[in-house]
Protein backbone atom coordinates (compact mmCIF):
# COMPACT_ATOMS: atom_id res chain seq x y z
CA UNK A 1 0.00 0.00 0.00
CA UNK A 2 2.99 2.26 -0.64
CA UNK A 3 1.15 4.83 -2.77
CA UNK A 4 -2.42 4.35 -1.64
CA UNK A 5 -2.33 7.29 0.82
CA UNK A 6 -0.83 9.52 -1.84
CA UNK A 7 -3.66 8.63 -4.23
CA UNK A 8 -6.25 9.40 -1.58
CA UNK A 9 -4.66 12.81 -0.87
CA UNK A 10 -4.62 13.66 -4.59
CA UNK A 11 -8.28 12.76 -4.94
CA UNK A 12 -9.14 14.92 -1.95
CA UNK A 13 -7.08 17.79 -3.39
CA UNK A 14 -9.18 17.59 -6.55
CA UNK A 15 -12.66 17.21 -5.08
CA UNK A 16 -12.43 19.35 -1.92
CA UNK A 17 -12.06 22.73 -3.76
CA UNK A 18 -15.07 21.80 -5.87
CA UNK A 19 -17.21 21.01 -2.86
CA UNK A 20 -15.88 24.11 -1.12
CA UNK A 21 -16.89 26.40 -4.03
CA UNK A 22 -20.31 24.79 -4.25
CA UNK A 23 -20.93 25.39 -0.57
CA UNK A 24 -19.77 29.00 -0.91
CA UNK A 25 -22.16 29.52 -3.82
CA UNK A 26 -25.06 28.10 -1.81
CA UNK A 27 -24.26 30.49 1.07
CA UNK A 28 -24.24 33.49 -1.24
CA UNK A 29 -27.57 32.53 -2.79
CA UNK A 30 -29.12 32.17 0.63
CA UNK A 31 -27.96 35.71 1.46
CA UNK A 32 -29.73 37.04 -1.64
CA UNK A 33 -26.59 38.14 -3.46
CA UNK A 34 -26.10 35.40 -6.05
CA UNK A 35 -22.84 35.62 -7.91
CA UNK A 36 -20.43 33.23 -9.54
CA UNK A 37 -17.14 32.97 -7.68
CA UNK A 38 -13.95 33.28 -9.64
CA UNK A 39 -11.92 30.11 -10.16
CA UNK A 40 -8.60 30.31 -8.41
CA UNK A 41 -5.67 28.76 -10.19
CA UNK A 42 -3.33 27.03 -7.81
CA UNK A 43 0.25 28.05 -8.25
CA UNK A 44 2.54 25.19 -9.23
CA UNK A 45 -0.35 22.67 -9.12
CA UNK A 46 0.67 19.44 -10.75
CA UNK A 47 -2.04 16.80 -10.52
CA UNK A 48 -0.56 14.49 -13.05
CA UNK A 49 0.64 11.15 -11.75
CA UNK A 50 4.24 10.13 -12.12
CA UNK A 51 5.10 6.71 -13.51
CA UNK A 52 5.26 4.89 -10.17
CA UNK A 53 2.00 6.43 -8.98
CA UNK A 54 0.30 5.51 -12.24
CA UNK A 55 1.59 1.96 -11.80
CA UNK A 56 0.24 1.87 -8.25
CA UNK A 57 -3.12 3.29 -9.34
CA UNK A 58 -3.47 0.58 -11.98
CA UNK A 59 -2.51 -2.13 -9.48
CA UNK A 60 -5.14 -1.08 -6.94
CA UNK A 61 -7.76 -0.64 -9.64
CA UNK A 62 -7.07 -4.14 -10.96
CA UNK A 63 -7.05 -5.49 -7.41
CA UNK A 64 -10.46 -3.97 -6.67
CA UNK A 65 -11.78 -5.50 -9.89
CA UNK A 66 -10.43 -8.94 -8.90
CA UNK A 67 -11.98 -8.68 -5.46
CA UNK A 68 -15.30 -7.51 -6.92
CA UNK A 69 -15.45 -10.39 -9.40
CA UNK A 70 -14.75 -12.81 -6.58
CA UNK A 71 -18.00 -11.83 -4.86
CA UNK A 72 -20.17 -13.43 -7.55
CA UNK A 73 -20.09 -17.10 -8.53
CA UNK A 74 -20.51 -16.31 -12.22
CA UNK A 75 -17.40 -14.11 -12.24
CA UNK A 76 -15.04 -16.44 -10.35
CA UNK A 77 -13.04 -17.19 -13.50
CA UNK A 78 -12.71 -13.45 -14.19
CA UNK A 79 -11.50 -12.94 -10.64
CA UNK A 80 -8.95 -15.73 -11.01
CA UNK A 81 -7.74 -14.24 -14.33
CA UNK A 82 -7.39 -10.80 -12.70
CA UNK A 83 -5.26 -12.24 -9.91
CA UNK A 84 -3.16 -14.09 -12.50
CA UNK A 85 -2.54 -10.77 -14.28
CA UNK A 86 -1.54 -9.06 -11.04
CA UNK A 87 0.90 -11.82 -10.16
CA UNK A 88 2.45 -11.70 -13.64
CA UNK A 89 2.89 -7.96 -13.14
CA UNK A 90 4.88 -8.73 -10.00
CA UNK A 91 7.37 -10.64 -12.12
CA UNK A 92 7.78 -7.62 -14.42
CA UNK A 93 8.16 -5.37 -11.39
CA UNK A 94 10.80 -7.70 -9.94
CA UNK A 95 12.77 -7.64 -13.18
CA UNK A 96 12.70 -3.87 -13.57
CA UNK A 97 13.11 -2.66 -10.00
CA UNK A 98 15.35 -3.10 -7.03
CA UNK A 99 13.84 -4.39 -3.84
CA UNK A 100 13.54 -0.89 -2.37
CA UNK A 101 11.97 0.52 -5.53
CA UNK A 102 9.19 -2.03 -5.98
CA UNK A 103 5.84 -0.32 -6.40
CA UNK A 104 3.78 -3.02 -4.57
CA UNK A 105 4.87 -3.97 -1.05
CA UNK A 106 5.48 -7.51 0.16
CA UNK A 107 2.40 -7.28 2.38
CA UNK A 108 0.20 -6.37 -0.59
CA UNK A 109 1.68 -9.10 -2.75
CA UNK A 110 1.05 -11.56 0.07
CA UNK A 111 -2.58 -10.42 0.07
CA UNK A 112 -2.92 -11.11 -3.66
CA UNK A 113 -1.45 -14.60 -3.37
CA UNK A 114 -3.77 -15.31 -0.41
CA UNK A 115 -6.84 -14.21 -2.37
CA UNK A 116 -5.97 -16.37 -5.36
CA UNK A 117 -5.24 -19.31 -3.04
CA UNK A 118 -8.65 -18.85 -1.43
CA UNK A 119 -10.34 -18.98 -4.84
CA UNK A 120 -8.39 -22.07 -5.81
CA UNK A 121 -9.12 -23.88 -2.55
CA UNK A 122 -12.75 -23.02 -1.84
CA UNK A 123 -14.21 -22.73 -5.34
CA UNK A 124 -11.92 -24.16 -8.00
CA UNK A 125 -10.81 -27.17 -5.91
CA UNK A 126 -7.22 -26.74 -7.07
CA UNK A 127 -5.63 -27.82 -3.80
CA UNK A 128 -2.07 -28.02 -5.14
CA UNK A 129 -2.26 -24.54 -6.69
CA UNK A 130 -3.83 -23.15 -3.53
CA UNK A 131 -1.04 -24.61 -1.40
CA UNK A 132 1.66 -23.15 -3.68
CA UNK A 133 0.03 -19.71 -3.51
CA UNK A 134 -0.49 -19.71 0.23
CA UNK A 135 3.07 -20.81 0.94
CA UNK A 136 4.29 -17.92 -1.25
CA UNK A 137 1.99 -15.57 0.64
CA UNK A 138 3.46 -16.68 3.99
CA UNK A 139 7.00 -16.34 2.59
CA UNK A 140 6.21 -12.72 1.67
CA UNK A 141 4.48 -11.98 4.97
CA UNK A 142 5.02 -14.51 7.80
CA UNK A 143 2.38 -12.72 9.91
CA UNK A 144 -0.38 -13.11 7.33
CA UNK A 145 -3.12 -14.73 9.44
CA UNK A 146 -5.57 -15.57 6.60
CA UNK A 147 -2.77 -17.22 4.61
CA UNK A 148 -1.55 -19.24 7.59
CA UNK A 149 -5.10 -20.28 8.39
CA UNK A 150 -5.70 -21.34 4.78
CA UNK A 151 -2.54 -23.45 4.83
CA UNK A 152 -3.77 -25.07 8.06
CA UNK A 153 -7.06 -25.97 6.34
CA UNK A 154 -5.24 -27.46 3.36
CA UNK A 155 -2.97 -29.55 5.59
CA UNK A 156 -5.91 -30.65 7.74
CA UNK A 157 -7.76 -31.89 4.67
CA UNK A 158 -4.70 -33.85 3.54
CA UNK A 159 -4.22 -35.33 7.02
CA UNK A 160 -7.88 -36.30 7.21
CA UNK A 161 -7.55 -38.07 3.85
CA UNK A 162 -4.49 -39.96 5.08
CA UNK A 163 -6.40 -41.05 8.21
CA UNK A 164 -9.29 -42.31 6.10
CA UNK A 165 -6.83 -44.22 3.92
CA UNK A 166 -5.25 -45.61 7.11
CA UNK A 167 -1.82 -44.41 6.04
CA UNK A 168 0.83 -44.84 8.73
CA UNK A 169 3.94 -44.02 6.72
CA UNK A 170 6.60 -41.40 7.40
CA UNK A 171 5.03 -38.90 5.01
CA UNK A 172 1.71 -39.07 6.83
CA UNK A 173 3.46 -38.54 10.18
CA UNK A 174 5.38 -35.53 8.84
CA UNK A 175 2.16 -34.10 7.42
CA UNK A 176 0.41 -34.43 10.78
CA UNK A 177 3.27 -32.72 12.57
CA UNK A 178 3.31 -29.83 10.08
CA UNK A 179 -0.46 -29.43 10.36
CA UNK A 180 -0.23 -29.10 14.16
CA UNK A 181 2.65 -26.61 13.85
CA UNK A 182 0.72 -24.44 11.39
CA UNK A 183 -2.47 -24.52 13.48
CA UNK A 184 -0.44 -23.47 16.53
CA UNK A 185 1.06 -20.66 14.44
CA UNK A 186 -2.41 -19.37 13.56
CA UNK A 187 -3.28 -19.28 17.25
CA UNK A 188 0.03 -17.58 18.05
CA UNK A 189 -0.81 -14.85 15.52
CA UNK A 190 -4.47 -14.64 16.59
CA UNK A 191 -5.12 -16.12 20.06
CA UNK A 192 -8.90 -15.73 19.60
CA UNK A 193 -9.06 -17.54 16.25
CA UNK A 194 -11.87 -19.91 17.29
CA UNK A 195 -11.86 -21.94 14.07
CA UNK A 196 -8.14 -22.68 14.43
CA UNK A 197 -8.70 -23.75 18.04
CA UNK A 198 -11.53 -26.02 16.91
CA UNK A 199 -9.47 -27.58 14.12
CA UNK A 200 -6.50 -28.08 16.43
CA UNK A 201 -8.63 -29.55 19.21
CA UNK A 202 -10.50 -31.91 16.90
CA UNK A 203 -7.43 -33.19 15.06
CA UNK A 204 -5.41 -33.51 18.29
CA UNK A 205 -8.23 -35.60 19.77
CA UNK A 206 -8.31 -37.84 16.67
CA UNK A 207 -4.53 -38.22 16.87
CA UNK A 208 -4.75 -39.16 20.60
CA UNK A 209 -2.99 -35.98 21.72
CA UNK A 210 -5.58 -35.43 24.43
CA UNK A 211 -3.74 -32.76 26.43
CA UNK A 212 -3.37 -30.58 23.33
CA UNK A 213 -7.04 -31.12 22.52
CA UNK A 214 -8.01 -30.09 26.06
CA UNK A 215 -5.96 -26.90 25.76
CA UNK A 216 -7.74 -25.99 22.52
CA UNK A 217 -11.26 -26.66 23.77
CA UNK A 218 -10.54 -24.79 27.00
CA UNK A 219 -9.59 -21.81 24.85
CA UNK A 220 -12.86 -22.19 22.94
CA UNK A 221 -14.85 -22.14 26.18
CA UNK A 222 -13.08 -18.85 26.97
CA UNK A 223 -13.66 -17.33 23.54
CA UNK A 224 -17.26 -18.58 23.20
CA UNK A 225 -18.33 -19.29 26.79
CA UNK A 226 -22.01 -19.81 25.97
CA UNK A 227 -21.53 -22.46 23.29
CA UNK A 228 -22.56 -25.69 25.02
CA UNK A 229 -20.86 -27.89 22.40
CA UNK A 230 -17.35 -26.84 23.43
CA UNK A 231 -18.04 -27.54 27.11
CA UNK A 232 -19.42 -30.95 26.12
CA UNK A 233 -16.32 -31.75 24.03
CA UNK A 234 -14.13 -30.70 26.94
CA UNK A 235 -16.08 -32.94 29.29
CA UNK A 236 -15.59 -35.93 26.99
CA UNK A 237 -11.85 -35.24 26.82
CA UNK A 238 -11.59 -35.07 30.61
CA UNK A 239 -13.39 -38.41 30.81
CA UNK A 240 -10.80 -39.95 28.48
CA UNK A 241 -8.17 -39.06 31.07
CA UNK A 242 -10.36 -40.12 33.99
CA UNK A 243 -10.39 -36.54 35.29
CA UNK A 244 -13.95 -36.98 36.51
CA UNK A 245 -14.26 -33.86 38.67
CA UNK A 246 -13.26 -31.63 35.75
CA UNK A 247 -15.59 -33.58 33.46
CA UNK A 248 -18.38 -32.96 35.96
CA UNK A 249 -17.78 -29.22 35.89
CA UNK A 250 -17.88 -29.21 32.09
CA UNK A 251 -21.18 -31.09 31.91
CA UNK A 252 -22.66 -28.93 34.66
CA UNK A 253 -21.82 -25.95 32.48
CA UNK A 254 -23.53 -27.61 29.49
CA UNK A 255 -26.83 -28.10 31.33
CA UNK A 256 -26.62 -24.59 32.75
CA UNK A 257 -26.33 -23.14 29.24
CA UNK A 258 -28.89 -25.53 27.76
CA UNK A 259 -31.11 -27.03 30.47
CA UNK A 260 -33.10 -29.08 27.95
CA UNK A 261 -29.93 -30.92 26.85
CA UNK A 262 -31.06 -34.36 28.07
CA UNK A 263 -28.12 -36.37 26.72
CA UNK A 264 -25.62 -34.15 28.55
CA UNK A 265 -27.70 -34.32 31.73
CA UNK A 266 -27.76 -38.11 31.48
CA UNK A 267 -23.98 -38.10 31.15
CA UNK A 268 -23.78 -35.80 34.16
CA UNK A 269 -25.83 -38.26 36.18
CA UNK A 270 -23.50 -41.10 35.19
CA UNK A 271 -20.51 -39.04 36.35
CA UNK A 272 -22.18 -38.40 39.69
CA UNK A 273 -22.53 -42.18 40.01
CA UNK A 274 -18.86 -42.72 39.24
CA UNK A 275 -17.75 -40.11 41.76
CA UNK A 276 -20.04 -41.48 44.47
CA UNK A 277 -22.41 -38.50 44.69
CA UNK A 278 -25.53 -40.66 44.61
CA UNK A 279 -27.94 -37.97 45.81
CA UNK A 280 -26.86 -35.65 42.98
CA UNK A 281 -27.19 -38.54 40.53
CA UNK A 282 -30.75 -39.27 41.64
CA UNK A 283 -31.68 -35.59 41.45
CA UNK A 284 -30.21 -35.34 37.93
CA UNK A 285 -32.05 -38.42 36.65
CA UNK A 286 -35.30 -37.17 38.21
CA UNK A 287 -34.95 -33.91 36.26
CA UNK A 288 -34.56 -35.94 33.06
CA UNK A 289 -37.70 -37.97 33.75
CA UNK A 290 -39.62 -34.77 34.50
CA UNK A 291 -38.40 -33.18 31.26
CA UNK A 292 -39.42 -36.24 29.28
CA UNK A 293 -42.86 -36.25 30.86
CA UNK A 294 -43.29 -32.56 30.05
CA UNK A 295 -42.24 -33.16 26.45
CA UNK A 296 -44.68 -36.07 26.14
CA UNK A 297 -47.55 -33.95 27.47
CA UNK A 298 -46.68 -31.04 25.17
CA UNK A 299 -46.22 -32.92 21.92
CA UNK A 300 -46.50 -30.94 18.70
CA UNK A 301 -49.97 -31.75 17.38
CA UNK A 302 -49.91 -29.12 14.67
CA UNK A 303 -48.53 -31.53 12.08
CA UNK A 304 -45.62 -29.24 11.34
CA UNK A 305 -43.03 -31.87 12.21
CA UNK A 306 -42.50 -34.79 9.88
CA UNK A 307 -43.32 -38.36 10.76
CA UNK A 308 -39.60 -39.19 10.67
CA UNK A 309 -38.78 -36.32 13.03
CA UNK A 310 -41.41 -37.38 15.54
CA UNK A 311 -40.29 -41.01 15.34
CA UNK A 312 -36.64 -40.04 15.91
CA UNK A 313 -37.57 -37.84 18.85
CA UNK A 314 -39.61 -40.68 20.37
CA UNK A 315 -36.65 -43.08 20.07
CA UNK A 316 -34.29 -40.58 21.68
CA UNK A 317 -36.75 -39.92 24.51
CA UNK A 318 -37.21 -43.66 25.10
CA UNK A 319 -33.43 -44.20 25.30
CA UNK A 320 -33.04 -41.26 27.67
CA UNK A 321 -35.77 -42.64 29.91
CA UNK A 322 -34.14 -46.08 29.99
CA UNK A 323 -30.74 -44.60 30.88
CA UNK A 324 -32.27 -42.43 33.60
CA UNK A 325 -34.12 -45.32 35.26
CA UNK A 326 -31.03 -47.52 35.05
CA UNK A 327 -28.91 -44.80 36.64
CA UNK A 328 -31.43 -44.29 39.44
CA UNK A 329 -31.48 -48.03 40.13
CA UNK A 330 -27.69 -48.04 40.53
CA UNK A 331 -27.77 -44.95 42.75
CA UNK A 332 -30.47 -46.33 45.04
CA UNK A 333 -28.63 -49.65 45.20
CA UNK A 334 -25.53 -47.80 46.39
CA UNK A 335 -27.70 -46.13 49.04
CA UNK A 336 -28.99 -49.55 50.17
CA UNK A 337 -32.52 -48.67 49.10
CA UNK A 338 -33.79 -52.03 47.88
CA UNK A 339 -37.36 -51.06 46.95
CA UNK A 340 -36.45 -48.10 44.74
CA UNK A 341 -33.48 -49.88 43.20
CA UNK A 342 -35.77 -52.78 42.29
CA UNK A 343 -38.53 -50.49 40.99
CA UNK A 344 -36.30 -48.58 38.55
CA UNK A 345 -34.53 -51.61 37.07
CA UNK A 346 -37.91 -53.32 36.55
CA UNK A 347 -38.99 -50.16 34.74
CA UNK A 348 -35.94 -50.48 32.49
CA UNK A 349 -36.92 -54.06 31.63
CA UNK A 350 -40.49 -52.97 30.91
CA UNK A 351 -39.37 -50.16 28.58
CA UNK A 352 -37.01 -52.49 26.72
CA UNK A 353 -39.80 -55.04 26.32
CA UNK A 354 -42.01 -52.30 24.83
CA UNK A 355 -39.28 -51.39 22.35
CA UNK A 356 -38.87 -55.02 21.35
CA UNK A 357 -42.60 -55.37 20.69
CA UNK A 358 -42.78 -52.15 18.70
CA UNK A 359 -40.03 -52.91 16.17
CA UNK A 360 -41.36 -52.65 12.65
CA UNK A 361 -40.28 -51.06 9.39
CA UNK A 362 -36.89 -51.30 7.76
CA UNK A 363 -35.44 -54.41 6.21
CA UNK A 364 -35.82 -57.86 7.70
CA UNK A 365 -32.11 -57.90 8.53
CA UNK A 366 -32.33 -54.51 10.27
CA UNK A 367 -35.29 -55.62 12.35
CA UNK A 368 -33.50 -58.84 13.19
CA UNK A 369 -30.38 -56.99 14.35
CA UNK A 370 -32.47 -54.63 16.47
CA UNK A 371 -34.27 -57.53 18.11
CA UNK A 372 -30.98 -59.28 18.89
CA UNK A 373 -29.56 -56.09 20.43
CA UNK A 374 -32.71 -55.54 22.51
CA UNK A 375 -32.74 -59.17 23.65
CA UNK A 376 -29.22 -58.75 24.98
CA UNK A 377 -30.11 -55.50 26.72
CA UNK A 378 -33.15 -57.11 28.36
CA UNK A 379 -30.95 -60.01 29.47
CA UNK A 380 -28.38 -57.62 30.96
CA UNK A 381 -31.08 -55.64 32.77
CA UNK A 382 -32.56 -58.84 34.21
CA UNK A 383 -29.09 -59.90 35.32
CA UNK A 384 -28.71 -56.56 37.13
CA UNK A 385 -32.07 -57.18 38.83
CA UNK A 386 -30.92 -60.66 39.86
CA UNK A 387 -27.74 -59.20 41.36
CA UNK A 388 -29.85 -56.73 43.35
CA UNK A 389 -31.85 -59.63 44.78
CA UNK A 390 -28.63 -61.43 45.72
CA UNK A 391 -27.19 -58.34 47.37
CA UNK A 392 -30.30 -57.67 49.42
CA UNK A 393 -30.75 -61.37 50.30
CA UNK A 394 -33.92 -62.06 48.34
CA UNK A 395 -32.80 -65.42 46.90
CA UNK A 396 -36.19 -66.71 45.76
CA UNK A 397 -36.72 -63.68 43.49
CA UNK A 398 -33.12 -64.02 42.33
CA UNK A 399 -33.78 -67.61 41.26
CA UNK A 400 -36.89 -66.58 39.32
CA UNK A 401 -35.03 -63.73 37.60
CA UNK A 402 -32.01 -65.78 36.58
CA UNK A 403 -34.32 -68.59 35.43
CA UNK A 404 -35.98 -66.20 32.94
CA UNK A 405 -32.57 -65.46 31.46
CA UNK A 406 -31.64 -69.14 31.24
CA UNK A 407 -34.96 -69.92 29.56
CA UNK A 408 -33.74 -68.01 26.49
CA UNK A 409 -29.99 -68.65 26.88
CA UNK A 410 -29.23 -71.82 28.84
CA UNK A 411 -25.47 -71.27 28.57
CA UNK A 412 -25.31 -67.70 29.83
CA UNK A 413 -22.56 -68.07 32.43
CA UNK A 414 -23.36 -65.01 34.61
CA UNK A 415 -26.95 -66.25 35.05
CA UNK A 416 -25.72 -69.76 35.87
CA UNK A 417 -23.41 -68.27 38.49
CA UNK A 418 -26.17 -66.08 39.90
CA UNK A 419 -28.76 -68.84 40.20
CA UNK A 420 -26.15 -71.11 41.78
CA UNK A 421 -25.41 -68.49 44.45
CA UNK A 422 -29.14 -67.92 44.99
CA UNK A 423 -29.72 -71.65 45.59
CA UNK A 424 -26.77 -71.60 47.96
CA UNK A 425 -28.49 -68.85 49.95
CA UNK A 426 -31.63 -71.03 50.01
CA UNK A 427 -29.52 -73.93 51.35
CA UNK A 428 -30.39 -75.93 48.25
CA UNK A 429 -26.79 -77.07 48.03
CA UNK A 430 -27.36 -79.77 45.41
CA UNK A 431 -28.79 -77.35 42.85
CA UNK A 432 -26.23 -74.72 43.84
CA UNK A 433 -23.40 -77.14 43.07
CA UNK A 434 -24.94 -78.13 39.72
CA UNK A 435 -25.27 -74.56 38.47
CA UNK A 436 -21.91 -73.36 39.82
CA UNK A 437 -20.07 -76.31 38.28
CA UNK A 438 -21.83 -75.75 34.96
CA UNK A 439 -20.80 -72.10 35.03
CA UNK A 440 -17.17 -73.09 35.57
CA UNK A 441 -17.28 -75.72 32.82
CA UNK A 442 -18.66 -73.21 30.29
CA UNK A 443 -16.15 -70.52 31.21
CA UNK A 444 -12.88 -72.26 30.44
CA UNK A 445 -11.49 -69.06 28.89
CA UNK A 446 -12.78 -66.66 31.52
CA UNK A 447 -11.91 -66.23 35.17
CA UNK A 448 -14.96 -66.33 37.48
CA UNK A 449 -13.56 -65.55 40.94
CA UNK A 450 -17.00 -65.18 42.57
CA UNK A 451 -18.07 -68.57 41.24
CA UNK A 452 -14.85 -70.26 42.37
CA UNK A 453 -15.31 -68.73 45.80
CA UNK A 454 -18.99 -69.67 46.00
CA UNK A 455 -18.39 -73.31 45.08
CA UNK A 456 -15.38 -73.55 47.39
CA UNK A 457 -17.38 -72.13 50.29
CA UNK A 458 -20.28 -74.46 49.49
CA UNK A 459 -17.97 -77.45 49.83
CA UNK A 460 -16.57 -76.04 53.07
CA UNK A 461 -20.07 -75.70 54.52
CA UNK A 462 -20.71 -79.36 53.74
CA UNK A 463 -17.25 -80.44 54.83
CA UNK A 464 -16.66 -82.22 51.51
CA UNK A 465 -14.12 -81.90 48.70
CA UNK A 466 -12.03 -79.61 50.90
CA UNK A 467 -8.85 -79.91 48.85
CA UNK A 468 -10.74 -78.92 45.71
CA UNK A 469 -12.48 -76.17 47.68
CA UNK A 470 -9.12 -74.69 48.70
CA UNK A 471 -7.88 -74.76 45.10
CA UNK A 472 -11.05 -73.03 43.88
CA UNK A 473 -10.76 -70.20 46.42
CA UNK A 474 -7.03 -69.85 45.83
CA UNK A 475 -7.85 -69.45 42.13
CA UNK A 476 -10.31 -66.71 43.05
CA UNK A 477 -7.66 -64.96 45.15
CA UNK A 478 -5.32 -64.79 42.16
CA UNK A 479 -7.79 -62.35 40.60
CA UNK A 480 -8.30 -60.37 43.81
CA UNK A 481 -5.64 -61.00 46.50
CA UNK A 482 -7.12 -58.45 48.92
CA UNK A 483 -10.72 -59.70 48.81
CA UNK A 484 -11.90 -60.10 52.39
CA UNK A 485 -14.68 -62.44 51.26
CA UNK A 486 -12.26 -64.78 49.47
CA UNK A 487 -9.80 -64.76 52.37
CA UNK A 488 -12.66 -65.60 54.73
CA UNK A 489 -13.64 -68.57 52.55
CA UNK A 490 -10.06 -69.86 52.43
CA UNK A 491 -9.67 -69.42 56.21
CA UNK A 492 -12.95 -71.29 56.77
CA UNK A 493 -11.77 -74.15 54.52
CA UNK A 494 -8.45 -74.38 56.40
CA UNK A 495 -10.43 -74.45 59.66
CA UNK A 496 -12.47 -77.37 58.33
CA UNK A 497 -9.21 -79.11 57.37
CA UNK A 498 -7.78 -78.56 60.85
CA UNK A 499 -5.07 -76.21 59.58
CA UNK A 500 -5.63 -73.71 62.40
CA UNK A 501 -2.59 -71.48 61.92
CA UNK A 502 -3.36 -71.01 58.21
CA UNK A 503 -7.03 -70.49 59.06
CA UNK A 504 -6.29 -67.77 61.65
CA UNK A 505 -3.78 -66.06 59.33
CA UNK A 506 -6.31 -65.80 56.48
CA UNK A 507 -9.25 -64.87 58.71
CA UNK A 508 -7.26 -62.08 60.38
CA UNK A 509 -6.39 -60.76 56.92
CA UNK A 510 -10.06 -61.00 55.94
CA UNK A 511 -11.19 -58.94 58.94
CA UNK A 512 -8.46 -56.41 58.08
CA UNK A 513 -9.92 -55.87 54.60
CA UNK A 514 -13.56 -56.22 55.71
CA UNK A 515 -13.64 -54.83 59.26
CA UNK A 516 -16.83 -55.14 61.29
CA UNK A 517 -18.11 -58.15 59.32
CA UNK A 518 -19.96 -60.44 61.78
CA UNK A 519 -19.64 -63.64 59.72
CA UNK A 520 -15.86 -63.33 59.51
CA UNK A 521 -15.65 -62.56 63.24
CA UNK A 522 -17.67 -65.71 63.93
CA UNK A 523 -15.28 -67.84 61.84
CA UNK A 524 -12.31 -66.21 63.55
CA UNK A 525 -13.77 -66.89 66.98
CA UNK A 526 -14.20 -70.58 66.13
CA UNK A 527 -10.59 -70.79 64.93
CA UNK A 528 -9.27 -69.01 68.08
CA UNK A 529 -11.28 -71.34 70.31
CA UNK A 530 -10.04 -74.45 68.50
CA UNK A 531 -6.49 -73.15 68.84
CA UNK A 532 -7.02 -72.59 72.56
CA UNK A 533 -7.03 -68.80 72.38
CA UNK A 534 -10.13 -68.31 74.55
CA UNK A 535 -9.73 -64.59 75.26
CA UNK A 536 -9.30 -63.75 71.60
CA UNK A 537 -12.30 -65.90 70.74
CA UNK A 538 -14.47 -64.04 73.27
CA UNK A 539 -13.23 -60.66 72.02
CA UNK A 540 -14.17 -61.58 68.44
CA UNK A 541 -17.62 -62.70 69.57
CA UNK A 542 -18.14 -59.55 71.65
CA UNK A 543 -17.34 -57.46 68.57
CA UNK A 544 -19.83 -59.49 66.51
CA UNK A 545 -22.54 -59.02 69.15
CA UNK A 546 -21.94 -55.24 69.16
CA UNK A 547 -22.55 -55.25 65.41
CA UNK A 548 -25.68 -57.43 65.67
CA UNK A 549 -27.07 -57.11 69.22
CA UNK A 550 -30.21 -59.12 68.43
CA UNK A 551 -28.38 -62.14 66.97
CA UNK A 552 -29.22 -64.99 69.37
CA UNK A 553 -26.71 -67.34 67.71
CA UNK A 554 -23.84 -65.01 68.62
CA UNK A 555 -25.02 -64.63 72.23
CA UNK A 556 -25.49 -68.36 72.71
CA UNK A 557 -22.06 -69.10 71.29
CA UNK A 558 -20.55 -66.44 73.55
CA UNK A 559 -22.03 -68.10 76.61
CA UNK A 560 -20.77 -71.52 75.48
CA UNK A 561 -17.26 -70.17 74.88
CA UNK A 562 -17.28 -68.34 78.19
CA UNK A 563 -18.26 -71.50 80.05
CA UNK A 564 -15.41 -73.55 78.54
Amino acid sequence: MKYLNVLIILVLMIICPIFGHNLQAQDLEMEGTPQTPDLVTLADANIELNTEMAHAAKFYTDLMWAVYCGTGEQNIRKSKAAYDTLIKAFEVDDASSTTSDKVVSRHDRSFVYTERATLRFNTLQNIKGAEDDVRKAIELNPENVPATWLLAQILTRRVFSSIQENRRDTRAQALQEEMLVVLKRVIELDPDHHRAHFYLGTMARDLDQIELAITSFKALTRIMPYDDQFHKELGELYEMQNRLEEALQSYERVVTILPEQISARNRLGQLYLQTGDYSAAIETFLVILTQLETQANGQDNTGRSTVQTRARAAIEASEAEIEAHHGMSLAYQAQDNFEKSEFHIIRVISLLDEKARSIRGGTRRTRGNERIALTRRIRDARYTLGQIYLRFSVPRKAVDTFAKILATDAKYVPALSGIGMAYQMLDDLKRAEIYLRKAIELSSRNELPDVYNALGYLYAEQGVNLDEAAKLVQRALKSSPTSGAYLDSLGFIYFKQGKLDAAIENLELAIHYLPNTPEILLHLADAYRQKGLKEKALQALEQAIQLEPDNTEFRQKFEVFKAD
